[in-house]
């Protein structure tokens, strides 16, 4: 009873403590979704901002009707921005102030926009327009009377006088204005002495002239030649007061903002350790109450867990239910440990079979290699041996002849060259079963050429692997080195090539394995891949189980891919996985990731030699 009312008030405790935080967190959450609108809706105000200033400058830039008409919308969309950010910001009385400050200072810029706009329009957006249409028409009046006068100089001074008029419009230097007053004064001047019949004519067309083009420049100078000049300098300083005052604005946000978060952050870390101590004191009264045997049962556990022995008892005294517990637990330890010590034997009988019956294999097909190039060393040695018997005979019946000794010598060179490449052959042969072997029987850590390796391996699988049913690619980067134990890989791939013999090969067609390894983020990744048969999807997930096989009948015992497993995680510190597309055909992947790794050009030179 006591037990059951402990645990009842625990989880009463828990609850509320549950509630609590979770309350605490939704109040948290709402401030942070709050802020985010707040900094999102400013964040459009400010965009709305950028974008007025922005078409103001294509507007000084381009000139473009179109473009001013545009600021309309624009202002209309900030205006929108302002709404939704007052009503988000209604309660602080400090930032409201400055977005009015804000939207004050755009509402100037616009107005003065709208003189800079106005202005331009009296100028003209283009040649025939406003002003600049109408002084360049009187312009070229002027010129074309000029130009019928049989008077050189007036019309070289009407031309200087147009070239000054366009300096000035180019560069707007106060100089050019100047001298192009000084040509109007001089052309003036020529037509009252040298035309005096027709002078009223000329000055009107001259004065026409001359009011248009000193109208044109007023307008300009009252746009502002320069950026700190006219209208563009109100311009500017509407600029940078909306600036200052979103700047202002965006900082009371932002402290508004943090203070508030901090609050809050304050009030919850409070509450979060209130609830905890209270937790604490609550779990130390619940830790007295409950017997000692608890304690004792969990540790008995953890050890059971942690070292995976089930020879550790509680050895608990006591009639109560969790002495019982307890002797329950030691009776489930015992019952276990038996049966993992059966399960153990039979398992380790059976790897042994499957590693002598792998050994079997190898030795097998290296058998089946070696027996070629020592038929043919036999046979070489045989005819050799037959030819020099007969010319002994024919040398001491005193027959010999020069050429048959000259055959005899072509026909023992041949024989010499056969015996020599195939004891070669015999002998890289028996170096590379003796390097397997060697690995196999001495599994220490060591620097060895990962592809160097694979090849000895494949090697020894010859006689299985006929070019006719099996195609074998090593794409491992030949300078690849590896510190590892290579006894492992060479059981690994070994596994993997009789897997692929004896499950993947499909009658109707060769089977093509790929082994490849790459090296990605310091993790060595090693391929093994086959285009064979595949896996069944429900076999994917325990297909590293022992005993999981298709071919218990053909004499499979399902623990190839589990002694690779346990190679793979165990002795190699790495991971395994296995992949059977649906296309057919199988790829284990392993990663290793505490693998030790260089490149090495010398045993790259090595592994040129090598082919599978």
């Amino acid at each position: 009873m006591q037990l059951r009312h402990s645990v009842l008030l625990f989880k009463s405790a828990a609850l509320i403590s549950t509630a609590v935080v979770c309350a605490v967190s939704w109040f948290l959450y709402c401030e942070i979704t709050n802020g985010i609108k707040l900094e999102r809706r400013f964040s459009e105000l400010e965009n709305s901002v950028s974008r007025l200033i922005s078409q103001k400058e294509r507007f000084i830039v381009e000139r473009d009707k179109h473009i001013a008409q545009g600021m309309e919308p624009l202002y209309l969309n900030f205006q929108d921005n302002f709404n939704q950010l007052l009503v988000l910001i209604i309660d602080e009385p400090e930032q409201v102030t400055q977005l009015a400050n804000v939207d004050e200072k755009v509402k100037e810029f616009k107005q003065v926009f709208a003189q800079f706009e106005q202005a331009q329009a009296q100028l003209g957006y283009n040649e025939n327009e406003g002003v600049y249409g109408e002084f360049r028409y009187h312009a070229h009046q002027l010129q074309s009377v000029a130009s019928k006068e049989a008077l050189n100089e007036l019309e070289i001074l009407v031309l200087e006088l147009r070239r000054a008029e366009k300096d000035y419009l180019l560069r707007l230097k106060p100089h050019y204005l100047t001298l192009h007053q000084q040509y109007f004064e001089k052309t003036t001047y020529l037509v009252k002495t040298a035309l005096p019949e027709q002078a009223a004519i000329y000055l009107q067309y001259l004065a026409k002239y001359q009011h248009g083009f000193l109208e044109y420049v007023a307008l300009i100078q009252q746009q502002g030649l320069t950026h700190n000049q006219g209208l563009r300098a109100a311009l500017n300083q509407s600029i940078e007061a909306i600036k200052t005052h979103r700047k202002i604005l965006n900082e009371g946000i932002l402290n508004a903002r943090h203070n508030n978060k901090l609050s809050l952050i304050f009030y919850d870390l409070s509450a979060i350790v209130l609830i905890s101590v209270l937790c604490l004191v609550l779990l130390n009264y619940l830790n007295n109450r409950v017997s000692n045997h608890i304690l004792k049962i969990n540790k008995v556990l953890q050890q059971v867990t942690d070292g995976e022995d089930f020879s550790i008892r509680t050895n608990l005294h006591g009639d109560d239910e969790i002495a019982q517990i307890g002797h329950h637990l030691d009776s489930l330890f015992l019952y276990i440990e038996t049966l993992l010590a059966r399960l153990s034997t039979a398992q380790a009988r059976l790897i042994e079979e499957a590693k002598i019956a792998s050994l079997g294999n190898m030795v097998s097909g290296f058998a089946h290699e070696l027996n070629t190039p020592l038929g043919v060393a036999i046979t070489s040695q045989s005819h050799l041996k037959e030819q020099v018997q007969v010319i002994k005979s024919d040398l001491e019946s005193g027959i010999l002849q020069k050429k048959a000794l000259t055959k005899l010598i072509c026909e023992a060179e041949s024989a010499l060259f056969l015996l020599e490449n195939n004891l070669l052959r015999t002998a890289s042969l028996i170096d590379d079963f003796k390097k397997v072997a060697v690995h196999q029987q001495y599994d220490d850590m060591n620097d060895f050429n990962l592809k160097t390796l694979v090849m000895g391996v494949f090697d020894c699988y010859q006689s299985e692997l006929v070019p006719e049913q099996y195609s074998v690619e090593c794409e491992i980067p030949e300078d690849l080195i590896l510190t590892s134990y290579p006894a492992a890989f060479s059981q690994i791939l070994s596994y993997c090539i009789n897997n692929s013999v004896k499950h993947g090969k499909i009658a109707s067609k060769p089977l093509n394995i790929v082994v490849s390894a790459m090296v990605v983020n310091d993790f060595v990744h090693f391929y093994f891949k086959d285009d064979g048969n595949g896996i069944d999807k429900e076999l994917i997930p325990v297909i590293f189980e022992p005993f999981i096989t298709t071919k218990r009948n053909d004499g499979g015992t399902g623990l190839g891919l589990s002694i690779v497993y346990n190679l793979v995680t165990q002795k190699l510190k790495g991971e395994v996985k296995m992949q059977s597309p649906a296309h057919g055909g199988a790829c284990l992947h392993i990663i290793l990731e505490n693998t030790a790794y260089t490149y090495d050009a010398d045993d790259a030179d090595d592994a040129d030699d090598a082919s599978v």
